[in-house]
């Protein structure tokens, strides 16, 4: 099973427990966790939510077969060096339709990673997966987020008022969605063309 795609100057790999140091100290920082839910996180707060998801996931690529969640790490291709963390999971009795996730650290904010990271995603799950439908949120006040899935196609799908409750105050959810007929032939093949599997390699 593939477990590596490079495309854009990055490289987007499972995560493994050897991640978790670079994800852990992205999502102790305050300006990290701004707009999320939780607070900065410790370091056993990180590796009590990825670690199931690692186990599994690589359960499952061990065996030859396709993991139920995809939480990847990012990385520069040449240097190696942690960008942030995006993940597809699977959306409860609706094969074929994954919500998304991006965090990125945020030396690297501003540079198009998050945009690249977005569009990994749309990749994988269209192309890779061939899954039918994406699911994206944001606060309403994360003009960036907001602004990474509207680059990739995401529509503007719904209001939860004062959903979240994060830096003392509440704010509302934007709920988007991407539908892979949304997307033309051409940008579906084009997709294709901007990510390359790496080789597999024996877990």
């Amino acid at each position: 099973m593939q477990q590596s795609w490079i495309g854009g100057g990055m490289r987007f790999s499972y995560c493994t427990e050897h991640d978790l140091p670079d994800i852990s100290r992205m999502l102790s920082k305050e300006s990290v966790c701004r707009w999320l839910f939780f607070e900065p996180n410790t370091d056993e707060a990180t590796r009590s939510y990825f670690l199931p998801l690692i186990g599994e996931m690589w359960a499952a690529l061990a065996e030859g077969r396709m993991p139920d969640h995809h939480v990847f790490t990012a990385r520069l291709e040449d240097a190696g060096d942690f960008v942030g963390q995006c993940a597809l999971l699977p959306v409860d009795f609706n094969p074929g339709s994954f919500l998304i996730g991006y965090q990125l650290d945020d030396i690297y904010w501003k540079r198009g990673y998050g945009t690249l990271a977005c569009t990994f995603l749309v990749y994988f799950a269209f192309i890779v997966l061939e899954g039918y439908r994406l699911n994206g949120d944001t606060v309403a006040g994360n003009t960036a987020s907001r602004r990474v899935m509207e680059r990739c196609g995401f529509v503007l799908e719904g209001t939860q008022r004062r959903y979240w409750h994060a830096g003392g105050g509440y704010h509302d959810r934007l709920i988007f969605g991407l539908l892979k007929s949304d997307l033309a032939l051409e940008r579906l093949s084009r997709l294709g063309e901007t990510f390359t599997a790496e080789h597999s390699v024996a877990v």
